[in-house]
């Protein structure tokens, strides 16, 4: 739960949508992202996003199995940059 939680936030979701997604409290969400290496995703370029983004997405598979089961299989590993304005669109129809 935690890796999917900083995948969606490196990619550029909010805590609430994050929450909603993965069934929790958004104050959840936060207490996982501000514990984590990822909680200052507002001071990280675009460029250093996409650096951690693709760590995880080398960590997902752990001997040919998602560690996430499944749950990132629709959701493209490419940050929204911080330049664009509006909303990701819906996540639930990629999950």
């Amino acid at each position: 739960m935690k890796y999917v939680a900083y995948v969606l936030w490196l990619i550029g979701y909010t805590e609430r949508t994050i929450a909603i997604a993965l069934s929790l409290r958004t104050k959840q969400v936060a207490g996982i992202i501000g514990r984590s290496e990822y909680n200052g995703r507002s001071q990280m370029s675009d460029q250093e996003r996409r650096e951690k983004l693709k760590e995880l997405e080398g960590i997902r598979l752990d001997q040919g199995e998602p560690i996430d089961d499944g749950m990132l299989d629709r959701v493209p590993f490419t940050i929204l940059p911080l330049s664009e304005t509006g909303k990701p669109g819906p996540l639930r129809r990629r999950m």
